[in-house]
């Protein structure tokens, strides 16, 4: 029956099981009736292949709708733009450094922070990675007393771009009983959430001109499991909702708990995320992704390599 396809379909065909295999696989299936140099050429012109290794790939097709990757986002994120991918949303909860996180006796950040100029130089790279002029980019920061002018700092970086403010609102963490959250005698600040464009405006969605302001409880501290700094899975629901439309693409740069890709996945958008902790990966985003794999490995792709990431 293969005989009367095309190369190109034959090789979809024989891949077609989502697991990884290599160009010498192909090479030996396909050799007798095609050269080597065609085979290569139909691997890379597929829009179905993901490179995850030096000869190595695997067909993403339409069963695979998220890639989780362990990489440092500050040297990867250029690997993205000279990819020429693009992205409807993208998501930046950065780990920064705040006054708020260290002043007093609270040491609230074992991790490395993303300095303001290393920030910089992200959303420079990040608004070459919006598909078009409406494609949004949501930020959120600590909008405490203490954190407030180390936050208008990093806020600032944005003024480096093209990108124009669209809308601005804000996260309100709350008991299971619907109180503010305290940190001893003191009520919890609001995060901030910006969002921009390079229009300046947002897409028509079902939320468009609906508040931004949220209130809801916060996610288990990691005492009891959780992770430092989630974020609702309902509140990136939110978001997404109000950017983008069921099979476009999120990247979130710094995936920590892989809430967004969480968030996207269960409202039919495909993710990306990138995060620099094995351990957040392992312990925390492949656990929550595997519930939509529906127990086949080709549903999740988890990468330590440079990718073509032709599905997205």
């Amino acid at each position: 029956m293969m005989q009367n396809l095309s190369l190109a379909k034959k090789i979809e065909k024989y891949i077609a099981q989502g697991k990884e295999f290599t160009l010498q696989e192909l090479y030996t299936e396909f050799g007798e009736d095609y050269k080597k140099h065609s085979i290569r050429a139909r691997v890379y012109e597929s829009n179905k292949v993901i490179r995850t290794g030096r000869g190595s790939y695997i067909l993403a097709g339409i069963d695979i709708e998220a890639v989780i990757e362990e990489v440092d986002t500050k040297e990867h994120i250029f690997r993205l733009v000279d990819a020429k991918l693009k992205y409807d949303m993208i998501f930046l909860d950065i780990p920064y450094s705040l006054a708020g996180q260290r002043g007093g006796n609270r040491a609230l950040v074992d991790y490395e922070t993303i300095s303001e100029d290393e920030f910089k130089s992200i959303i420079i790279e990040v608004e070459k990675l919006l598909k078009n002029e409406d494609s949004q980019v949501f930020f959120m920061i600590a909008g405490g007393k203490t954190s407030i002018k180390g936050a208008k700092r990093y806020i600032n970086m944005f003024s480096h771009t093209g990108l124009k403010l669209v809308n601005q609102g804000s996260y309100t963490k709350l008991t299971k009983d619907g109180k503010v959250c305290n940190m001893g005698a003191y009520k919890l600040p609001k995060e901030l959430i910006f969002s921009y464009s390079k229009s300046g405006k947002e897409r028509f969605s079902e939320m468009t001109g609906m508040s931004m302001d949220y209130s809801y409880q916060r996610p288990p501290l990691p005492r009891a499991g959780g992770y430092r700094t989630q974020k609702p899975l309902i509140l990136l629901q939110s978001l997404i909702k109000r950017a983008t439309l069921a099979g476009e693409a999120i990247l979130d740069l710094f995936a920590g708990s892989g809430v967004t890709l969480d968030a996207g996945l269960s409202l039919g958008r495909k993710v990306h995320g990138l995060e620099i902790s094995s351990d957040a990966i392992i312990n925390h985003v492949l656990p929550r992704l595997q519930r939509y794999t529906r127990n086949e490995p080709k549903g999740l792709l988890a990468t330590t390599q440079t990718s073509l990431y032709d599905f997205m």
